[in-house]
């Protein structure tokens, strides 16, 4: 999924119970389509897809509410 397109993990993968996966991935929505589209295909290989959407214009808010992982600062040696 992240090699599919120029895409961020946002979080991390999260077990959501009941051997459930959530994944939130950002960035334009081409590239986050394709991932989406990408990792939809390989998971159906593997077991059941249950959902996948694309939130093309999310509420600022909606920031707040998911969890993000922290930018990394490139290292300065």
């Amino acid at each position: 999924m992240l090699k599919a397109a120029n895409v961020q993990l946002s979080s991390p993968m999260k077990g959501v119970g009941s051997a459930l996966v959530s994944a939130v991935v950002s960035g334009d929505v081409a590239a986050v389509k394709a991932a989406i589209d990408a990792g939809a295909d390989a998971a159906t290989r593997h077991g059941d897809v249950i959902s996948a959407h694309v939130i093309a214009r999310p509420h600022d808010d909606t920031e707040t509410v998911l969890p993000s992982i922290p930018a990394t600062k490139p290292s300065s040696k």
